[in-house]
């Protein structure tokens, strides 16, 4: 959504409860559910009556957007009040928290509410206190950002920076870290309300490798094959979308003994459904380039090539990109 204001919108802010609105705003982003919220900014084709706040039915969440500028005005202030020292989280209940949940509703790239809520959180997990509760609270809060249908926020290079370092807190405490659920519940979600998300995909080598260097390797194996089916049911299903391919090439590269079934699944599919976008021949194409390919894995991406050729309009896109693919092929094999 825009940030830009309407001529009504900005009449209206001009009046009307703003300290109210964001009390009620603040209220609903800092709870906890079972289910991470689903917030949903609504504008002029959603107008609700002048006593509406925000809409809620269990995690879903969905706040007007002339209610998110009064609540984003106040706790400015708010935040401004803090950095300037006029006011102190810990003697007024978590009210800055609260104003730096509304701001990154509003700028998921406020670089000062975001640092503001690290430093917040450095405060109150010393020795001795309940780490992992705090960690865990702060988690959702983000996850929910980047999950919903909020388009700056799923892809918005300070929100997965903020999750980073969220990830590298549980690492110093040695907190398990589960990288199969961030899969499938956070970076393939966020993947998908945002295409070729690259923030989110990163996010996704960032933790393999984590894993890899901190997690006995038994349990890495396990977490490995979790991250490997999830990013292949996600290419799979989003095959026209290339950050997913070079994700399951990054994997692969590291762990090419999975190569094989994913190779076998993904040209069995390609065939079925006559799959010649760029994207899918961009990771066939590495495959076999590559030196630890086998040459079960390079036979069924050529017989994929082929059978795709017959059916193919010459000159036409497809035919450029499995033409392409067999030159590339040829000049980069080893």
């Amino acid at each position: 959504m825009s940030r830009a204001l309407d001529d009504d919108v900005k009449r209206a802010i001009k009046h009307g409860d703003h300290e109210q609105v964001f009390h009620r705003i603040a209220g609903a982003l800092t709870q906890r559910l079972p289910d991470l919220l689903e917030i949903e900014l609504l504008g002029r084709s959603h107008m609700v009556d002048e006593h509406t706040i925000l809409l809620q039915d269990g995690p879903a969440i969905a706040v007007p957007k002339l209610r998110l500028v009064q609540a984003f005005l106040h706790a400015r202030g708010l935040l401004q009040k803090h950095v300037g020292g006029m006011l102190d989280e810990t003697s007024e209940d978590g009210l800055v928290t609260r104003a730096t949940a509304v701001i990154l509703l509003m700028d998921p790239e406020h670089l000062t509410a975001a640092n503001t809520r690290k430093r917040l959180l450095q405060d109150v997990i010393k020795p001795g206190a309940d780490v992992g509760s705090k960690l865990q609270d702060e988690l959702y809060f983000i996850d929910s950002l980047l999950t919903s249908r909020l388009h700056r926020h799923t892809k918005s290079p300070t929100l997965w920076s903020h999750r980073q370092w969220l990830m590298q807190r549980y690492q110093h405490h040695n907190l398990d870290i589960d990288p199969t659920d961030t899969m499938k519940r956070v970076i393939c979600i966020a993947a998908e309300r945002h295409p070729r998300n690259y923030y989110a995909w990163l996010h996704a080598r960032y933790l393999t490798q984590a894993v890899a260097e901190t997690t006995p390797s038994s349990q890495a194996q396990q977490h490995l094959a979790g991250i490997l089916d999830a990013a292949q049911k996600w290419a799979l299903a989003h095959h026209d979308d290339v950050s997913g391919w070079a994700f399951l090439m990054f994997l692969l590269d590291r762990h090419p003994e999975y190569a094989g079934p994913v190779v076998g699944e993904a040209t069995s599919r390609a065939t079925s459904f006559h799959w010649r976008n760029e994207s899918v021949w961009y990771f066939f194409r590495n495959i076999v380039a590559r030196p630890w390919c086998g040459r079960d894995a390079r036979e069924r991406v050529e017989a994929a090539r082929l059978a795709l050729l017959k059916g193919v309009e010459a000159r036409s896109e497809g035919d450029r990109v499995l033409r392409q693919a067999s030159s590339w092929i040829e000049e980069y094999s080893t």
